[in-house]
């Protein structure tokens, strides 16, 4: 009895040939417009259309204005406690942030439960676009319980990372609870990262507490799935 071969797609034979066509190319090097890979490979527009998009899910290629071109390896991000700005540092990338700006607002029903505060306690949110190697990879928004953070607004270099300046005030991070999930960037999102509204991304939640338990922070934090893979270590216990 013979086993049923795979089936090959016809875009998946345009992809690896665009594959070998990359290897030959430098990063920042214009990538063929997808009428000339029709052309180039005697192929539907749809079926080129469909191969671009794995090279660009792939991080191979990434699209810059109405231009595609060949894009820098995948950021390779370990999850952890700690911060972003301080595993890309240690990693060897250069990182920068920018802010977007600062809010504060009354915490709702959900939020007040979420850090343990009262409904209409304070609450100080800091929204921030970060970069590495002068890309711009993520949008991360950190809600805080004000009372908790007095002056951090005034003080706080938002260039820096927020867990070392939470550190500097005396508070122990004890553990953190993370959901991720993917999803596509809105109209407003996709102007603070320059990207294309069809960027998949990788949207991470998190609520970090400290060792008694307290909540310190909420983060919503939004990375591009183009630019960025996340790797995480366990282990038996």
């Amino acid at each position: 009895m013979s086993s049923a071969q795979p089936r090959v797609l016809k875009h998946q034979v345009v992809r690896a040939q665009l594959d070998r066509l990359l290897d030959g190319l430098q990063v920042g090097d214009p990538f063929p417009a997808e009428r000339e890979i029709a052309e180039m490979f005697d192929v539907a527009r749809e079926t080129v259309r469909q191969a671009v998009r794995e090279l660009l899910l792939a991080g191979r290629v990434e699209r810059r204005g109405r231009t595609t071109v060949v894009a820098a390896p995948k950021l390779l991000q370990p999850l952890g406690m700690g911060s972003y700005t301080e595993a890309a540092r240690d990693e060897g990338h250069s990182v920068d942030r920018f802010l977007v700006g600062w809010t504060t607002f009354d915490a709702d029903e959900a939020l007040a439960g979420v850090l343990h505060v009262e409904v209409g306690a304070p609450i100080l949110q800091l929204e921030r676009v970060f970069t590495t190697d002068g890309v711009r990879v993520g949008l991360e928004t950190s809600k805080l319980p004000a009372h908790r953070y007095p002056g951090l607004r005034e003080s706080f270099d938002y260039r820096t990372s927020l867990y070392a300046e939470i550190r500097s005030r005396g508070v122990i991070f004890g553990r953190t609870v993370d959901t991720i999930d993917t999803a596509l960037p809105d109209a407003r999102e996709s102007a603070l990262l320059t990207v294309d509204a069809r960027t998949p991304m990788f949207l991470l939640n998190r609520v970090s507490y400290d060792q008694h338990g307290v909540p310190i922070e909420q983060r919503r934090s939004l990375y591009r799935g183009d630019r960025m893979t996340f790797t995480i270590t366990m282990e038996d216990r």
